[in-house]
Order: structure tokens, then sequence, then C-alpha cells
């Protein structure tokens, strides 16, 4: 038995985290997915986001708007650097007790960046399918807007009445997040398209080396051997780490 890592945190443990940590890291994570959905808005200055007690007005001349927020693409890389599981960092991390205070730090800075003040959250678009004007007309996804307080359970969508589940709707956003599993070179062109990144071939070979680039098996048929491919997220998310690092060491 040992005592917590977590800064000003005595609680007697046999892990690096104790259980009330574990339990709030757990929920500081399920937040990354849905952030990382949304910052992106915020880095291009396409989204109407800004901090707590950011200045709303005031005299002067209007100041031209800068092309990229510099805080909120360092918050994303920041974010992509955090792990996924709250308790297998307890388990295995001896440095458990520091994720949990930068994750407090980052994770509460992207919400007030992303969603704003904490009296409200913005869950996206509902997208319940709805039928066309005409009965031989296709469904189409409700494009209302969900937003409700961080502690309520369910969300009523106000174009189409329908209520959501949040914890559904957030499952929804972190799937979102990583995307849909690809082969090694179709991610890399999908991020090099979407994002901008250019990821070398022997870079991201390196990385399912070192164990920090997980795969999903494809399915397995009699015609042809099994196919590792990956989420876009994932390989995002160890890109912005692997960078980040470099840029450290200059």
């Amino acid at each position: 038995m040992t005592t917590c890592t977590t800064p000003d945190c005595y609680r007697v443990t046999s892990l690096y985290l104790c259980t009330d940590c574990i339990i709030e890291l757990d929920s500081l994570l399920a937040d990354v997915g849905p952030l990382l959905q949304f910052i992106g808005g915020a880095i291009d200055q396409t989204a109407v986001t800004r901090s707590p007690g950011a200045s709303g007005g005031g005299g002067g001349h209007a100041k031209s708007q800068p092309a990229m927020n510099v805080d909120a693409y360092l918050l994303r890389a920041w974010l992509h650097q955090l792990p996924e599981r709250a308790h297998a960092t307890a388990m295995d991390n001896p440095k458990a007790g520091e994720i949990l205070f930068m994750a407090r730090d980052w994770v509460q800075r992207a919400r007030d960046l992303v969603w704003g003040p904490e009296d409200k959250r913005v869950y996206g678009q509902c997208e319940e399918l709805l039928e066309g004007e005409d009965q031989d007309d296709d469904p189409i996804p409700c494009d209302g807007r969900l937003v409700a307080h961080p502690d309520d359970v369910t969300v009523k969508c106000p174009s189409c009445n329908t209520v959501h589940h949040v914890s559904e709707v957030m499952d929804k956003l972190r799937l979102k997040a990583r995307g849909v599993p690809m082969p090694p070179r179709a991610v890399r062109e999908y991020l090099q398209r979407k994002t901008k990144v250019v990821i070398l071939k022997k870079d991201f070979e390196n990385w399912v080396q070192l164990g920090r680039l997980r795969y999903v098996l494809d399915r397995v048929t009699t015609t042809r051997k099994p196919q590792r491919v990956y989420y876009p997220g994932d390989v995002l998310r160890v890109f912005e780490y692997m960078h980040g690092r470099r840029r450290m060491r200059v």
C-alpha cells in the first residue's frame, strides 16, 4: 500500500491513483473525444466561442481576427497526449497523479473554449432521421442544436422535440472523433487531405512497433488475409504527441 500520486491527495491506495482520483480522471477523459470533435472550429476561428471572462466589447477600433487561435491549437495537441483509460493509467503509470493534474487544467480550458461557461453545453446537431416532405423522399437528418446543462441526463431537440440521452450523444461524438477505421496508406492520405498533416510511412510503422498506435483487426474472410486498420483519430493523436515531443527537444 502507498499514497495516491496526485498532488495534495494523501489517500492510501494500492495503485498510483486512489479510487476518487480514478473516478475524477475517468470523468475528464470522457470529455476528450467530444472536445476534439469541436475544437477545430475554435482553432480556425469559425466557431462562436470564448472563454469565461473574455472581453465582450468596449471602445476603440475593431481589430482583425487572427487566422488561427493558437491557444486552441495547443490545447488540441495537449488533449491528444492524455491517455484513453483512467484505470489502466492508475495501474501502470507512476506519473498518473501528474496526468490527472494536467488533465484538470487542459480539459477545463478546452471546455471553456469550446462550450463556453459551464451553465450550458452544446452537443452538436440532433441528426434524428425525419420523414421527407413527400412520401417518396428519403429521410433527412434533423439539424436542431442540442444544448443542455452539464448535469442534465437528457437533452431535447428544439426542432423535432426528440429526447436524447446525453451519454448516448457523447458516445456518438467519441466515435466521430476517432473516425472510420482504414488501412495505413488510406488513413495517411485521409489525414493529409482533411487536416494537412503529412505522416511518413516509416514514422507510421515506427509508432506501431513502439506500441503507441493500436490497430483494429478487419473481418476475416476465406478469400483474403486479415488486414490491420486504424482509426484516423488515434493516428492523429499519436502524431500530435510525437510532434510535440520533437518541438520540446528543439
